[in-house]
């Protein structure tokens, strides 16, 4: 039986002010709930609650503290006036003493997404943000746009008609279309949310453009409905909300216990991309290199390895190595690599299968040799990834 960690008062109430209609805030509210369970539990109010609805606390309502998406002055104000200690979980407003800031590291989300189209070889990148009405400090372009500052490389973005106000950019699709069309292809194209990457799906699928080898798409926030109702899945970075959940809580339990609050924002770096058709490309501007990534991806369940691709595609070591230094920037045999590490972390991640079997499917002849391989990739054993990320509630690092 769960018993408050304090047997002389009450669960302390905590107020939660933040969205839970899409999948993401579901996933904070679960980290919030991990935290609770771990310090013995705590009474939430909550309301159902989507993106233009406008929450106040009840008036009689009273409580210990509050975690939110202050992305109001009225809501700011309304849990201020109440002097609650409050953590934002918003990209909204600033990181102040009264309401501190616990949030996904936008940058670092922008970053790597930047960095997974750069590596798999594209040299022009387009980005969709959110539209202005919307008044969010944009952090994730500047990281797309840095890679214009690199030789041979440009960058596109889509700057939407400000007439139309539409969440869903539903009445943006005859815009959208006309700068799809006007893009070179391929291209790699960065897009804030689900909603707006499948919109740009729909749009190329609409123009016969094929989807991921002339467009390919990978969203920075991730909704797995939206993916699902998108004609192709979308691929999406990793935000790991349930850590912001968790390490807010983690915050506000400090907060009521007198602690001063840290003095700059907590930021929560992305794990990685979760890498579904939408950017599953063969594109690498060889068709060589193409067949090569290809016969890895079908095969990296045999312990296959350079002398492998060198036997299928009837081609010297020294050529293969020129055309994936030129197109990819790394060698075959870290591409190789590269690819059964995905294959591991997909695995460990989305399945309870025995590391047996997940060895196995790896192309790992032995467990222990896998083992090895993952910790020094990962800095983690395949049993500590898998504990932190497979269940998908976050564990605190001690």
């Amino acid at each position: 039986m769960i018993k408050p960690t304090n047997p002389t008062r009450q669960l302390r109430r905590v107020a939660l002010l933040v969205l839970n209609a899409s999948d993401w805030s579901r996933k904070v509210h679960e980290g919030i709930a991990a935290f609770a369970r771990d310090t013995g539990g705590w009474d939430f109010w909550l309301q159902p609650r989507g993106l233009n609805q406008e929450m106040t606390i009840p008036p009689t309502w009273q409580g210990d503290g509050a975690i939110g998406r202050f992305a109001s002055a009225f809501l700011r104000d309304s849990v201020l006036e109440r002097n609650l200690p409050a953590v934002n979980i918003s990209w909204h407003g600033d990181h102040t003493p009264q309401m501190p800031k616990v949030m996904s590291d936008q940058a670092a989300c922008g970053q790597l997404a930047a960095s997974f189209f750069a590596q798999k070889g594209f040299q022009s990148f387009g980005y969709v943000g959110p539209q202005t009405y919307l008044n969010y400090q944009d952090l994730v372009y500047p990281q797309v746009a840095a890679l214009a500052n690199q030789p041979g490389n440009r960058v596109f973005r889509f700057e939407p008609d400000e007439s139309r106000k539409s969440p869903d950019m539903d009445d943006q699709r005859e815009h959208l279309v006309n700068w799809i069309r006007s893009l070179p292809k391929p291209i790699g194209i960065v897009t804030w949310s689900s909603i707006v990457a499948r919109e740009v799906v729909v749009a190329a699928v609409n123009q016969n453009f094929d989807v991921p080898n002339d467009v390919a798409v990978l969203a920075i926030e991730h909704d797995p409905v939206l993916s699902a109702l998108s004609p192709v899945p979308i691929s999406h970075v990793m935000q790991r909300p349930q850590a912001v959940g968790y390490e807010a809580a983690a915050l506000l339990s400090r907060l009521m216990d007198g602690e001063a609050p840290p003095l700059s924002p907590i930021l929560i770096e992305p794990e990685g991309v979760a890498e579904a058709l939408s950017t599953d490309t063969a594109f690498a501007g060889d068709e060589i290199v193409q067949k090569a990534v290809s016969y890895i991806k079908e095969n990296i369940s045999s312990p296959i390895g350079v002398e492998d691709l060198l036997k299928s595609l009837h081609i010297s070591r020294r050529s293969l190595e020129e055309r994936f230094r030129k197109v990819l920037h790394r060698s075959p045999a870290e591409e190789i690599r590269q690819i059964r590490l995905n294959e591991l972390k997909h695995l460990l991640r989305n399945t309870t299968l025995p590391l047996s079997e997940v060895t196995h499917r790896c192309g790992f002849a032995y467990q222990e040799v896998m083992i090895r391989f993952f910790k020094k990739a990962t800095g983690e054993t395949p049993g500590e990834y898998r504990r932190a990320t497979a269940s998908q509630v976050y564990m605190p690092t001690p």
